[in-house]
């Protein structure tokens, strides 16, 4: 195995109506349809896509959506074996519910399965058969469990924070437990949302100082159409991104640490290389609408080829 991931798996559930309900009122559903997501998905699909070789550990119920993430997973060559599946759990998911001129309204159903994983429960034989761990902290106290048994098995570990700290401290990963992690990890790659909450800055290069006292592994971060920084203790380097017609940015920064997992870990690129790659991949997926549109290798190769 190339990369073994522990982290957050979701489905959106969209249902096109006539109109949004008002308050005590219905509406009539003209469609219903279903989308894979999940953050850490996205990240391990994107790779799988590429080339790699991935596993991926999480808890979902035997519903229709913890069948539907599952073999989704097993439809892009991602290994499941790890994951547990509880008998009469619901999964975490999204309804999504949208009328006819794309105004909409966001439910999100935890569920009861997915944050109850215990580290217990994670199959820390199929993580050293890894790599790379890759991780997002959610739920917390397995992800940080895991995170460390990795790296005491050797392997490379990630850490993309996707979501802002309150949200985490709500999922019960505090501010302390993320900057505790970070002995344990080669790549940290937050959404600025986290990255500004940890440094206490909303300016990334007042941040990335700070932030500089605090780990000396690889800081990537994913500036929107400021392109992405890799930063350490010895270079600060920024790579331009990739211009394309945008349709929908969901998805784009988890297919770039995907992408850069592939590329500098496994294909052994230089980090620029690395990053460059890495925003071709996350601008294809900017180019058409959804969470898991990121592009294969052939697809990349073919855009490198023409630059």
């Amino acid at each position: 195995m190339d990369i073994i991931g522990l982290g957050t798996v979701a489905m959106d559930v969209i249902m096109q109506v006539d109109s949004l309900p008002k308050e005590d009122g219905f509406c009539l559903v003209n469609k219903q349809s279903y989308l894979e997501g999940g953050s850490a998905t996205n990240v391990i699909v994107q790779a799988s896509r590429l080339g790699a070789k991935c596993g991926f550990i999480s808890q979902i119920g035997d519903d229709g959506v913890g069948k539907g993430i599952k073999n989704s997973l097993e439809r892009e060559n991602v290994i499941t074996e790890s994951m547990i599946v509880k008998k009469g759990g619901t999964s975490l998911h999204t309804l999504v519910v949208v009328d006819q001129e794309g105004k909409k309204f966001i439910m999100l159903n935890m569920g009861d399965v997915f944050l109850t994983l215990r580290k217990e429960d994670v199959d820390t034989e199929f993580i050293k058969t890894g790599k790379i761990f890759y991780t997002d902290l959610l739920p917390g106290e397995p992800a940080i469990d895991a995170l460390k048994k990795a790296k005491e098995s050797g392997l490379k570990t990630v850490i993309n924070v996707q979501i802002g700290l309150p949200l985490m401290e709500n999922f019960g990963v505090s501010k302390d437990a993320i900057l505790d992690s970070l002995k344990y990890v080669d790549v940290f790659a937050p959404c600025r949302e986290a990255f500004y909450a940890l440094t206490g800055t909303d300016d990334y290069q007042k941040g990335v100082k700070q932030f500089s006292r605090l780990y000396d592994g690889l800081l990537l971060l994913t500036l929107g159409e400021k392109g992405s920084l890799a930063v350490t203790k010895d270079f600060h380097l920024q790579v331009p991104v990739f211009e394309v017609q945008v349709v929908d940015t969901t998805g784009a920064g988890d297919s770039f640490i995907g992408a850069f997992m592939y590329a500098f870990f496994i294909r052994k690129m230089k980090i620029k290389e690395a990053m460059e790659f890495s925003s071709v991949c996350a601008g294809l997926t900017c180019s058409r609408l959804g969470a898991r549109t990121s592009p294969d290798l052939e697809k990349v190769k073919t855009i490198l080829k023409e630059l």
